[in-house]
């Protein structure tokens, strides 16, 4: 049995591409009928400035705030900068990203079930803490997460280990027994890095993509977590 499952948030427990897809749909209609700016003329201008935050701030939380990408999109597309249009326009996009978010099937079924028993639950997330906290208020699972750590958090991103490492040191000494990790991308299953660190004792990663880990294996669905977890409990009952 874990005695701890650490999720990622983004394109984990939600399918990422939809909803990023209207967030960016809504900004883009914003851009042409306020601002006069049609597409793909902002299109481009924010994909530049997107690229742009992203190459000054390196592996930081803030690299990823849409209020700085449409910040700088209107300055690229020749518009004097009003933050207060700007705020407006992130609000756009967050808006409508989130009336487009939905759990996958089985999250809440494998939430209820680490609940059930008692195992500690925490979400490790890269971005900034207050669109983090939003979404899981919108995806209405707040109350069953024990802990999040946002990267906000730590100087660095989730691929140096720093935001695994503020959890470890906020959960009680057993909890780092036996870590599961649940994610889509290498880098949300460091279970060999973290193991080698003595940062946890022991644990199994599940993520989208290839993994080279020993302890790491590839998941379609989250339901193949709740079977090995379902078959876990059996096994230590």
């Amino acid at each position: 049995m874990p005695t701890m499952v650490v999720f990622d948030l983004d394109d984990t427990l939600y399918e990422y591409a939809p909803c990023d897809a209207a967030g960016k749909a809504a900004l883009f209609r914003f851009a042409a009928e306020e601002l006069g700016v049609m597409s793909p003329a902002f299109e481009q201008a924010y994909a530049q400035a997107r690229v742009n935050v992203k190459k000054r701030l390196g592996a930081t939380a803030s690299s990823h705030s849409r209020l700085l990408y449409c910040h700088e999109a209107m300055e690229l597309v020749g518009l004097r900068s009003e933050p207060h249009v700007a705020l407006v326009m992130e609000q756009e996009y967050w808006r409508n990203y989130m009336l487009a978010m939905e759990l996958r099937p089985g999250v809440g079924d494998l939430l209820q079930t680490l609940r059930f028993n008692d195992v500690v639950t925490a979400i490790v997330t890269d971005l900034t803490a207050q669109i983090q906290f939003r979404k899981l208020y919108h995806l209405d699972i707040a109350k069953l997460i024990d802990h999040v750590v946002c990267s906000e958090e730590t100087a660095l991103e989730k691929a140096s280990l720093q935001p695994f490492e503020l959890l470890a040191s906020r959960v009680a000494p057993d909890a780092l027994d036996c870590v599961w990790f649940v994610g889509d991308q290498d880098f949300d299953a460091p279970v060999d890095a973290l193991v080698e660190k003595g940062v946890i004792r022991d644990g199994l990663g599940f993520v989208h993509g290839a993994t080279g880990q020993e302890r790491v294996q590839h998941w379609n669905s989250v339901r193949e977590v709740e079977d090995l977890l379902e078959r876990s409990a059996g096994r230590a009952a």
